[in-house]
């Protein structure tokens, strides 16, 4: 029987749940992606890159490269990443073909790449029992930055998967819900999670519905699961909520 080879262990993103990478430290395969980041700055063994995951509740799922790496069957060896002293680089999944943009935060120059998660393949770094003690700092700090609270975090959490199947496939806390009334009938919009009451989920309208809901663009509104046929879906229940500012 052959031996397993590192390659075996590469995964594509679409197959791959958001709970998989989510707060974890991955190895992403996009040597062609970094030619277009680091043009003329990388050695030919260099196939991809050791990265952190996280989601930004307006981004969606993305990636903080912390390190260079060279894959090869059975092995790996990892390098500094260039330019962290004054340089950010994100990723976050976009379909199509690799975005770009810039911005300055904290005194840095920011460059942040949609790419498409076709084009890419990636497998978690827990198969090399790789020790991250040393990026236990900037874990935090990411996490810090990204925290999103507890109620949006328990959202994320195994315990909701029933919801997988309306969340946007690059934005884990937005989901596919239903607005209703018998005079205009059904309509669909995206709903930004926010937190559970007792059996009602609350969010974030995201878009102006078409017709009179009761309801606009950035009104927190109330869902519940409903059996419509052999499906489930969301739907709005005419509940609304308005937070007291701090």
């Amino acid at each position: 029987m052959q031996k397993k080879t590192l390659f075996d262990e590469l995964r594509p993103f679409t197959e791959t749940g958001f709970r998989e990478i989510y707060k974890r430290f991955i190895y992403i395969n996009c040597r062609t992606l970094l030619d277009e980041m680091l043009p003329g700055e990388l050695d030919d063994h260099i196939t991809g890159i050791i990265a952190y995951c996280y989601i930004d509740k307006t981004e969606g799922i993305s990636f903080r490269p912390v390190l260079l790496a060279a894959m090869s069957k059975m092995s790996m060896q990892v390098f500094t990443f260039p330019h962290q002293e004054d340089t950010i680089f994100v990723l976050r999944l976009r379909r199509g073909d690799v975005q770009k943009g810039e911005l300055h935060e904290y005194g840095r120059h920011m460059y942040i790449y949609g790419v498409d998660p076709d084009k890419l393949a990636f497998f978690d770094l827990s198969v090399l029992n790789v020790p991250f003690e040393k990026f236990s700092d900037f874990q935090d700090m990411i996490d810090t930055s990204y925290d999103p609270g507890p109620d949006v975090e328990e959202l994320r959490s195994e315990k909701y998967a029933y919801l997988d199947q309306f969340r946007h496939e690059f934005y884990p806390d937005d989901v596919r819900a239903l607005l209703f009334t018998k005079e205009n009938g059904l309509e669909e919009v995206w709903v930004r999670l926010m937190f559970r009451h007792e059996n009602e989920l609350f969010g974030r309208l995201l878009n102006e519905p078409y017709k009179n809901y009761g309801c606009h663009e950035g009104t927190i509104i109330g869902l519940v699961l409903v059996k419509s046929g052999d499906d489930r879906v969301l739907i709005f229940n005419g509940s609304t909520v308005e937070l007291a500012e701090n």
